[in-house]
């Protein structure tokens, strides 16, 4: 079984940009957790059961620009976002690297979660 999504861009996808709340508890920046939200929701639909963990999450990247990027921490939101989905633990998952490019036109991620046994 395999799920394809594809999600837009956003230049502070990143857990640095966490902050700390009020009672010492952290919090992503509203956009970060909109978008971890909506990624959520497109996975939730699957179901993992009959699936066999560990789940490979492959991450095609199309970047606005050439600016370097760290691509581990889109690899850390996005494999958060997919474990709470699936309500799975993201140890479970497994990161694999799909293709990066420049987008101008149409940046974001193409997002592959699929059973090893595949």
């Amino acid at each position: 079984m395999q799920l394809i999504t594809r999600m837009p861009w956003n230049k502070d996808l990143s857990v640095n940009h966490s902050r700390m709340g009020p009672k010492g508890n952290w919090h992503l920046k509203r956009p970060v957790e909109a978008w971890m939200e909506r990624l959520s929701w497109e996975v939730k639909a699957l179901n993992v059961l009959n699936w066999g963990l560990p789940l490979i999450v492959t991450v095609d990247f199309r970047f606005p620009d050439k600016r370097k990027r760290d691509d581990h921490n889109y690899y850390k939101v996005i494999c958060d976002a997919v474990a709470a989905g699936l309500d799975i633990d993201d140890k479970d998952l497994r990161i694999s690297t799909g293709t990066v490019e420049v987008n101008r036109e149409n940046p974001g991620f193409t997002i592959s979660v699929e059973d090893e046994s595949k």
